[in-house]
């Protein structure tokens, strides 16, 4: 098969990998992933979605180890990330999943153990069995800005900020998101739900891990910020 026809070939399973200079991360995480994936499905694909110039090694990262890469479009934000991932993904299941080692590859078993259409099966930090080992700060921002977001936009769901989640692909594709950076992980559920009022959220006890190696790409400031906005946005408006 050529690589045309791969690219536009459907599978069981795709998962997506947004990746920010990961390349040390992902070499260790791909192989780990297949493994993972190998014993739910044979027929899955992995794409690690890069920036939209290479700053790394990933390329090569991705060839080495049968991943297809796919370079952000149109820009560098996260929101281009999670776009362009699910827009070339192909599975009739889409995970997302972080590259930084936060989320191990075993898991994916649990999310696709759950599979249901017009499901979202969430990686919860926050019900019984779950947990985070962030630090208390950030424990505290998230877990105040996931009660505001499911109270004041109707979610029931006690994590809707964890962008580990295994989504029916047919669903997901359709959505139209406009968010520019992490809220585009609550983005993603407010359209569904409004796209398909039936949409069940499932959540999955997980525990958050500290990334593997780098750091964080993510602005404490801009972050709260731009959450808030995209509450005002989203409440209020059918963009």
């Amino acid at each position: 098969m050529g690589d045309d026809q791969r690219r536009n070939a459907i599978v069981n399973l795709s998962v997506v990998m947004p990746a920010y200079e990961e390349a040390a991360n992902l070499a260790k995480l791909l192989p780990r992933l297949h493994v993972a994936l190998a014993a739910i499905t044979a027929d899955y694909e992995i794409l690690v979605v890069d920036t939209h110039e290479p700053r790394d090694e990933t390329p090569d990262v991705c060839e080495r180890l049968d991943a297809r890469y796919v370079a952000r479009q149109p820009g560098d934000t996260y929101g281009d990330a999670v776009r362009s991932g699910i827009s070339a993904a192909n599975g009739e299941w889409v995970i997302l999943m972080d590259a930084d080692g936060s989320h191990p590859p075993e898991f994916v078993k649990s999310l696709y153990e759950k599979r249901a259409k017009k499901s979202v099966i969430i990686a919860s930090r926050y019900v019984r069995g779950g947990g985070t080992q962030d630090r208390f700060i950030l424990r505290l921002m998230s877990r105040t800005l996931n009660v505001i977001y499911s109270t004041v936009l109707g979610l029931k769901c006690r994590d809707v900020s964890n962008s580990f989640r295994l989504y029916d692909g047919e669903e997901v594709r359709q959505l139209r998101l406009r968010c520019q950076n992490f809220d585009i992980v609550e983005e993603v559920l407010v359209k569904l739900k409004k796209q398909t009022p039936k949409t069940a959220l499932i959540e999955v006890p997980f525990q958050f891990q500290k990334r593997d190696e780098g750091v964080t790409k993510r602005n404490l400031v801009a972050f709260i910020l731009t959450y808030l906005s995209t509450l005002w946005r989203l409440k209020f408006s059918n963009a």
